[in-house]
């Protein structure tokens, strides 16, 4: 699996800081909202803080890999967040998250999602995605951060 081939450069989201989670993910709905990817910012914002209300999303090293189904979405969808000051996402190592990997479809997808997040806890495990993405100031920074890093998976 090579999720570099499906992150597009528009779809990276970079912000500077945010208060709790619920902020980020409103931001990070509205971010989806404004790019034509989704109608409702509001039941995309549900969506992810209820999934991470289940438990954490956070994958440890200063990542996580939220995950959502809904029908607002008509094809895989895979982006990427990266918050410059971090954020506790209550990860099981207590350290604040910078680098976030999103997944959205519908319901079809199941298997996709799951390959997918076997693929991105092996990227944040085997490389230094997370530290180099860091010092990334553009999203064609963090791109070029990602796709260095998937050839090395």
């Amino acid at each position: 699996m090579n999720l570099a081939k499906i992150l597009k450069k528009e779809n990276i989201f970079i912000t500077k800081s945010c208060k709790d989670l619920d902020d980020f993910y409103s931001e990070y709905a509205k971010f989806l909202e404004t790019r034509g990817i989704v109608n409702d910012w509001k039941t995309i914002k549900r969506l992810f803080v209820k999934r991470e209300n289940i438990q954490s999303t956070g994958i440890n090293q200063g990542a996580a890999a939220p995950h959502i189904f809904s029908d607002e979405f008509s094809e895989f969808l895979f982006s990427v967040a990266l918050i410059k000051e971090g954020l506790d996402f209550k990860a099981p190592d207590e350290a604040d998250v910078f680098l976030v990997f999103l997944i959205m479809s519908d319901e079809r997808d199941v298997g996709l999602h799951l390959k997918s997040l076997a693929h991105i806890a092996r990227l944040v495990k085997s490389t230094d995605v997370v530290e180099t993405a860091k010092k990334a100031e553009t999203t064609d920074a963090v791109y070029d951060v990602f796709v260095e890093k998937e050839m090395l998976v």
